[in-house]
């Protein structure tokens, strides 16, 4: 299996940020933002060898987290009516 990281991807400038399609990588469209300092930023998931790229190509790439590390939402499934009892109680 492929060792991912969750990421932020920072650019210099407007022209930069769309170039970032071109890579076609697997970013968060709706993490997509313009600092105060007039970068753009933009979150995602990928591989060394993906970072390595954008690096290469002037990009700063801030690495948050091993995919495999971060917590996933944990999952309980209960009947409407059960949850409603435990809402009134």
């Amino acid at each position: 299996m492929i060792q991912q990281f969750f990421v932020v991807v920072i650019t210099p400038s407007q022209e930069a940020f769309t170039d970032l399609g071109a890579f076609e990588f697997d970013l968060f469209q709706q993490t997509a933002q313009r600092t105060k300092q007039k970068q753009y930023t933009v979150e995602g998931l990928l591989t060394l060898e993906q970072i390595g790229r954008l690096v290469e190509h002037g990009y700063s790439v801030l690495v948050e987290a091993e995919s495999s590390k971060r917590a996933r939402a944990p999952r309980e499934v209960i009947e409407f009516p059960e949850w409603i009892e435990g809402m009134e109680g």
